[in-house]
């Protein structure tokens, strides 16, 4: 099973997630501009179907209906970078929300990140609450700790860096749910909403750590970027494990693919002052991702 490592994080994962994780990304949407949509970018094989939504009231009751979504606004990375974006909030409180819904089987200690802008130049909603639901009709949607969101006009107010769920969300075989819910009529200038008010997200991330046992292995069990930082001139070396190395820009861009590794050492030269998302994929289908910097 292609299973997703995180180690390091840039471009095609959030900015706010700058520590290290021996943990997997069980579920992801980031909304690269080659494929932005609903359908989850990166997970364990067990999600790679799951979608984004965007909803109001009860699914099943009178009163349900989707709210529609815009994939082609520029995200939190700036252009190409994309989000998703919907209107349509006035006098949703407690009503209207974004969802997702994933599936845990074998992992546990989950962690939600999300990132959530309102406006432009049609504010849109203030405050929102991330809840939870476990498997079942019945089962009841849970506030999170923690989860209470203030959105502004900005990528930086309403973010959601590393919001626990509970160990009841762990190792689910059926669909966990987690919406973020409008939670008041306001918008971001204190404001009743208007249908036209804009509500967007990004880079939304539940990120979890194996329960079999079986320990992780680090990047470096298989890779070694040297020097990084660089000044634009630096090698990779490999054990012979992997099948695949990509490089990745800032904005999620591709700039170098091999396919067919030969030896055990790559060189490179003339890169532009950045940060690059390097990226292998081992002979067992495995996926690593390390920061590069060049200064």
């Amino acid at each position: 099973m292609k299973k997703i490592i995180t180690i390091f994080c840039m471009a095609v994962m959030p900015l706010f997630m700058n520590s290290v994780f021996a943990q997997d990304t069980i579920v992801g949407w980031s909304f690269p501009s080659t494929s932005a949509d609903s359908i989850a970018d990166v997970g364990i094989t067990l999600n790679a179907t799951r979608y984004l939504s965007c909803q109001y009231g009860t699914y099943g009751k009178p009163s349900y209906y989707s709210i529609p979504t815009n994939y082609s606004t520029n995200g939190s990375l700036g252009s190409p970078d994309k989000c998703a974006q919907a209107t349509g909030w006035a006098g949703a409180a407690d009503s209207a929300y974004w969802m997702v819904k994933f599936k845990t089987t074998g992992y546990g200690t989950l962690t939600l990140f999300s990132k959530q802008q309102a406006g432009g130049s049609n504010p849109g909603p203030r405050d929102f609450k991330v809840q939870y639901k476990l498997p079942g009709s019945t089962s009841p949607w849970i506030d999170l700790t923690g989860g209470t969101i203030t959105c502004a006009n900005n990528w930086t107010s309403g973010v959601v860096n590393g919001l626990s769920l509970p160990s009841t969300c762990d190792n689910q075989s059926s669909q966990i749910s987690i919406r973020w819910l409008l939670a008041s009529n306001l918008d971001i200038n204190g404001n009743a909403l208007l249908s036209t008010g804009i509500s967007k997200l990004d880079d939304i991330y539940i990120i979890g750590s194996p329960t079999s046992g079986i320990s992780v292995p680090d990047v470096e069990t298989y890779i070694s970027v040297f020097p990084n930082p660089s000044n634009g001139n630096f090698s990779i070396k490999n054990n012979g494990e992997i099948s695949k190395l990509s490089i990745y820009d800032i904005v999620g861009k591709c700039v170098y693919v091999n396919e067919n590794i030969i030896g055990s050492k790559t060189d490179f030269s003339n890169f532009e002052k950045g940060v690059y998302l390097v990226q292998i994929t081992t002979k067992d289908s495995d996926v690593f991702t390390q920061k590069l910097i060049v200064e």
